[in-house]
């Protein structure tokens, strides 16, 4: 009996091993931690798995097999804070992120041509090796699906956050304007008329700038790198089979995402591992709990402008029975103002620390991996939004009482302690406790739920998934244009003939009448 309780333990061993390609052309790291999960899994049931991306394994493992890209820079430490001390423009004191999108274009540019012309790509294509699926990324550039489409294999994308606007017409999925915030925008599915329209003209501006700039200039880059004769890339999208995005409705809401969409938020976060002593020492030692900075592993922390890291330094000396924990690069010398209550380290295991009991609180950049982390462990979060998808996430967490904003014009002494002192108050620490059950407990793990999905679509090679209509009709369809001009007409025609008819009867009656007078005068 126990060695049959051992066997229903074990990974269920697919009958059959897929051969799986992965394709990450984007050499952001924070992206890479949600996806590599999924691999090593998929490469623990028995597939195999050829990885092309900018993160081999720390340790290799057996059925995963790692192509590391070297044309580009890693996305990490790369962000200066000091760029986000000039004034935005905010017309009639709105969000204005449209700029977000020329830097994701111009990134997903430079990333797809150092891909694409990279000996690795040339080498897969000429291999004899055939995939029986390939699984790729969905964020700011699509040529990776070129190569996808010349290797004539079912196509899984994955998004590590909410999946951008030029993602839903691909999907088929639908966009419900006044409850579906766009990535950029610090909104929730609660918006009045104001945001509605600013998120409707940010939505729509990007599709356009998405269509008219990035996919031409994609469609170029492919051409020069594979001669002309392959479908237009907007074409090429419309054959992903299924789009697993790290979302889930506890955090972000409810989405009426069509099926071949699937929310597996948070399906990085792996069993909980023991602290180093060192760690566990600063935990026992501090008399009212620990928070924890982070503001990722794009933000270089160092390069906070001096008076807010004044500010922060401050704050932190003020709540002197905290201790802090920051990551900060130990290459980076230490300002001689740091508090004596805050420990800093090159790097820090995020999940590990965030459900130790004695973490009381999380000061974040609103990214989506730490955040998931937080709601899954309780913890109560203060946020500076930066840039991308971290506006959105800040959004959701406010909304929904997982933590309080502090905007980064507003990070002084005053708002931080403020900050501070709510998200660490009893009655809101346990409300975040609670709140976070809904996101913790599954029918499924987001990661049992991922492989089955996938597996799925090995077994079906896209299957139903890639009968749907709406990603293969117009702009004018989809929002039924024709339908409403139709209905228009049949309320306009009536409603003019009526109209026509009541003329013609006034001029009728008119004439009669002048005719009348003129028979009386003649009398």
């Amino acid at each position: 009996m126990a060695f049959l309780g051992v066997l229903l333990l074990m990974p269920a061993i697919p009958s059959e091993a897929a051969e799986i390609l992965g394709l990450f052309a984007h050499p952001g790291k924070s992206h890479f931690e949600f996806f590599r999960p999924i691999f090593m899994d998929l490469a623990r049931r028995g597939h195999n798995i050829s990885m092309y991306s900018y993160f081999p394994l720390d340790q290799p493992m057996a059925n995963y097999t790692d192509y590391t890209f070297k044309g580009s820079p890693l996305l990490t430490d790369v962000i200066d804070l000091m760029e986000f001390e000039k004034t935005e423009w905010k017309p009639w004191g709105l969000p204005y992120k449209i700029p977000t999108y020329f830097m994701l274009h111009n990134w997903g540019m430079r990333f797809c041509d150092a891909a694409l012309n990279s000996s690795l790509i040339a080498d897969l294509l000429s291999s004899p090796l055939r995939y029986d699926l390939i699984i790729l990324e969905h964020f700011a550039n699509d040529c990776m699906t070129a190569v996808a489409h010349l290797l004539n294999a079912p196509v899984i994308a994955l998004s590590s956050c909410a999946i951008m606007p030029w993602h839903y017409k691909r999907m088929g999925t639908p966009h419900i304007n006044p409850i579906m915030p766009m990535n950029f925008l610090t909104y929730t599915d609660e918006m009045g008329l104001v945001d509605r329209l600013n998120n409707f003209i940010h939505f729509h501006t990007v599709n356009i700038l998405y269509e008219w700039i990035t996919q031409p200039a994609t469609d170029e880059l492919i051409s020069q790198r594979f001669g002309f004769g392959l479908p237009p890339v907007n074409e090429i999208v419309k054959n992903t089979s299924l789009m697993l995005i790290n979302q889930h409705y506890a955090l972000t809401g409810l989405r009426p995402y069509a099926p071949n969409v699937v929310e597996v938020g948070g399906l990085h976060i792996g069993p909980k591992k023991p602290l180093t002593p060192v760690l566990n020492k600063i935990m026992e030692d501090s008399l009212s709990g620990v928070i924890y900075i982070s503001w990722g592993s794009m933000v270089d922390p160092s390069s906070l402008p001096d008076h807010k890291r004044r500010a922060l330094f401050k704050s932190i000396a003020h709540m002197k029975d905290y201790t802090f924990l920051m990551r900060w690069k130990s290459g980076k010398p230490l300002p001689h103002d740091k508090p004596g209550n805050l420990f800093t380290f090159d790097w820090l295991p995020q999940r590990d620390l965030l459900c130790h009991p004695r973490v009381k609180a999380f000061i974040s950049h609103a990214g989506l991996l730490g955040t998931t982390e937080a709601v899954h462990c309780g913890v109560p979060m203060l946020v500076t939004p930066f840039y991308g998808d971290q506006f959105l996430n800040a959004g959701t967490l406010a909304q929904r009482g997982f933590g309080v904003i502090v905007d980064f014009g507003d990070f002084d002494e005053h708002h931080i302690t403020r900050g501070l002192q709510t998200i660490l108050d009893k009655g809101f620490s346990d409300n975040v406790r609670r709140s976070a059950r809904a996101f913790r407990e599954r029918p499924q793990s987001p990661l049992e739920l991922a492989i089955w999905w996938i597996e799925h679509v090995v077994d079906t090679r896209g299957g139903l998934l890639l009968e749907g209509r709406a990603r293969h009709i117009s702009w004018f369809v989809y929002n039924s244009i024709d339908v409403y001009l139709i209905c228009l007409a049949i309320i306009a025609i009536p409603l003019i003939t009526i109209w026509q008819l009541v003329r013609l009867l006034r001029r009728t009656l008119g004439i009669l009448k002048v005719v009348k007078n003129k028979k009386t005068k003649v009398q």
